[in-house]
């Protein structure tokens, strides 16, 4: 389910760490190194050679085939299916220099309904970067990228808004960072500022003024961690993000949030690894009427890996996002996934992933939980094609205020080539 975007607090945590020790090995093949699991496992027989352009790498992908949508509006009664194609793409150019880096990507996901075809919606984004190496422990980098996205119609939130079709909007980011390590110390500073400039909609000749809901963000963040052992760490870090809206009859829902979290990065036997952030959210809102928003604050990540051919990974995170309905401002969201992966026959990569979605709005008091469920199988044919075959369960499982829960199916299949 696709929402406004979110920056983890692990992802700043984790970029601070020092990761030279932290990866020691237990062979000396790179495919049984401690941390690699059947996500991040290089597979010489079947990667993507690329395309090599001076200090730079080429990287390119390709993909389309058909589906079917079983419950296309999210409905309980008067359910609609339909089938559609989708195609996707991506395309990547990054340095391959032993000191610094640059470079640059682009993606994009379509979708064309074959009757229905007011759900169609084209997502794409671009950017680039670059990181400059003050040292083997010190860096700074910049990044600049535009999305082209939209939330889907089965969102709740945009269900509760009354609107029956995808809701597009765009978006540019610039985030800098930078890292360094003192000995056992690991420091982290990192600025961000995003936009979301949500496009109006037309449903039955009547305009839904979306774009009120457009706003602009900027955050700051500092965090540092300290090794107590190659692989274990204990992490702290402390966020502030201040949120203006661009249409003056929506300043009432600006806001002022600060978070402080702290955990540890532990990796137990090189079996067990857990990622675990605790803290607390507040969000204050210009408005005098809106009521304070805050609660614990949770990055939680736990990763199992048996066997060289199976892996586990847990995730629980606990966020503040916004909504764009106009009888509610934020809400806050919990999300508990459980991912299996599993390598079969070495060219056949499996992967099942279950996600509990779970909104808390304030104003006006209501309540709404998802159930996801999405199996897919990769057969890799050789390193340049990949046959993707994906079933997708959705079912709201409750919600309050008159909205009914709906079951959803999607089947696709589709052919990746990548060179």
């Amino acid at each position: 389910m696709k929402s406004f975007p979110s920056w983890g607090l692990l992802g700043l945590v984790v970029a601070a760490l020092p990761v030279g020790e932290a990866r020691a090995q237990l062979g000396d093949s790179p495919e049984v190194a401690r941390g690699i699991t059947v996500v991040n496992r290089q597979r010489p027989d079947f990667d993507p050679l690329g395309v090599r352009l001076g200090g730079f790498r080429l990287n390119g992908a390709v993909e389309a085939g058909p589906g079917w949508d079983s419950n296309i509006f999210g409905r309980r009664r008067n359910v609609v299916s339909d089938g559609f194609v989708e195609e996707r793409g991506n395309l990547s150019l990054r340095s391959d220099w032993t000191t610094h880096a640059a470079g640059i990507s682009a993606n994009s996901v379509n979708r064309q309904y074959f009757s229905e075809s007011r759900q169609d919606w084209n997502d794409w984004d671009l950017g680039g970067f670059g990181r400059y190496d003050f040292s083997a422990d010190t860096a700074l980098q910049a990044a600049y990228r535009h999305y082209r996205a939209h939330l889907d119609v089965y969102n709740f939130d945009v269900q509760s808004a009354g609107i029956v079709q995808p809701v597009a909007y765009n978006s540019d980011e610039v985030s800098v960072v930078g890292n360094t390590r003192l000995n056992r110390l690991g420091l982290i500073a990192q600025g961000v500022y995003r936009t979301f400039d949500f496009e109006d909609t037309v449903i039955r000749n009547t305009l839904t003024p979306v774009s009120q809901n457009s706003f602009n963000t900027a955050i700051g963040a500092v965090g540092g961690s300290y090794s107590l052992a190659p692989g274990r760490n204990i992490t702290t870090i402390v966020r502030v993000q201040d949120i203006k809206y661009t249409d003056n009859i929506s300043s009432r829902r600006d806001s002022f949030t600060w978070e402080a979290l702290a955990g540890f990065d532990y990796d137990f036997d090189g079996v067990w690894q857990a990622r675990v952030a605790l803290g607390w959210r507040q969000r204050e809102y210009s408005g005098p009427n809106l009521k304070t928003l805050e609660g614990p604050a949770v990055e939680a990540a736990v990763t199992y890996a048996p066997t060289q051919l199976t892996t586990a990974r847990f995730r629980l995170t606990r966020t503040i996002e916004e909504s764009i309905r106009q009888d509610a401002v934020s809400y806050q969201r919990t999300q508990i996934g459980l991912t299996l992966d599993h390598e079969y026959l070495r060219n056949v990569l499996l992967q099942a992933d279950l996600l509990y979605d779970r909104r808390e709005y304030e104003s006006p008091n209501q309540t709404a939980s998802d159930g996801v469920l999405t199996l897919t199988a990769r057969y890799l044919l050789n390193r340049n094609a990949t046959v993707v075959a994906s079933y997708g369960y959705r079912r709201r499982i409750e919600a309050t205020g008159g909205f009914q829960e709906f079951d959803r199916n999607l089947l696709q299949l589709r052919l990746r080539l990548a060179i």
